[in-house]
């Protein structure tokens, strides 16, 4: 049923083609498939790098023990993020995080520059990271959508 005066535009006929997007869904929806995007992108680049960095520098002995040490420190870390979590709105949170994670790519590429060998730390920190940008990208996605819209806008467009 169609409330008056909320007829879908032309950005929501279009994306209603792959999803079930109704009127005002429209921006919400390319704002977290464009977010989606980048973070894949960015971290198979980061990823990339990860591997051929720790078997150049270490080998793949050293990479098993680099990723348990990384299942510890996530151990100490989630639950950090997560009193912090409860401190910070949602916004700032997601602002603060990301300022992080892109000041460290910073400081990798100018330990890289004067000859430190970061590769264990790199591949470490990159697991890290990808825990915590697409718990960060869940809670972008529910402030945009309530959990109906959220599964509605996943599941798709209704079958004809």
């Amino acid at each position: 049923m169609m409330i008056a005066g909320s007829e879908k535009g032309r950005l929501e006929r279009l994306l209603s083609v792959i999803s079930d997007v109704r009127p005002g869904e429209s921006l919400g929806a390319l704002l977290l498939t464009l977010d989606l995007a980048l973070l894949l992108g960015a971290y198979y680049l980061l990823k990339t790098v990860r591997e051929s960095l720790i078997l150049a520098e270490s080998g793949a002995e050293v990479k098993a023990y680099s990723s348990a040490a990384q299942a510890i420190i996530l151990l100490g870390v989630v639950p950090l993020y997560g009193w912090i979590a409860t401190h910070l709105n949602r916004n700032r949170l997601i602002r603060w995080t990301t300022l992080f994670f892109a000041s460290n790519l910073i400081v990798f590429y100018f330990f890289g520059r004067v000859g430190i060998r970061e590769g264990v730390v790199y591949y470490i920190w990159v697991g890290i990271f990808n825990v915590f940008i697409v718990a960060q990208l869940w809670a972008f996605a529910a402030d945009l959508f309530t959990e109906d819209q959220g599964k509605r806008v996943v599941h798709g467009p209704p079958a004809s």
